[in-house]
């Protein structure tokens, strides 16, 4: 029966030593972000505060690339318009039999 009870007591002690390594590596974190002297580095940053040159012109770069997406799609898109504003020979024929029908229907009257 002893033996059952220190065994239950030692995995006990294990379980809280876990927990205390867990919560140690835990606050350690908090710690870090807390901390003045702890810096994040970030390459992002870094292109804009050390590599000016490097930073503005890969962001000139973005910029003109979207730039030209929509410019090419405005233009695909114009020309797509302009295509179905063009009429066929038959449609133009069917406009002007309309034309024609409507003055004669105002010359009845």
């Amino acid at each position: 029966m002893p033996n059952i009870v220190l065994n239950h007591i030692a995995a006990m002690i294990d379980l809280i030593g876990s927990f205390i390594i867990a919560d140690d590596a835990w606050t350690g974190n908090i710690q870090n972000e807390m901390d003045a002297r702890y810096v994040e580095q970030s390459s992002l940053t870094n292109l804009f505060t050390e590599h000016k040159f490097w930073g503005w012109a890969g962001l000139l770069l973005i910029f003109v690339a979207i730039a030209a997406i929509f410019y090419f799609q405005f233009q695909a898109w114009e020309q797509e318009d302009q295509e179905q504003e063009e009429l066929t020979p038959k449609q133009k024929e069917f406009v002007e039999f309309l034309e024609k029908a409507s003055n004669q229907s105002k010359n009845d009257e």
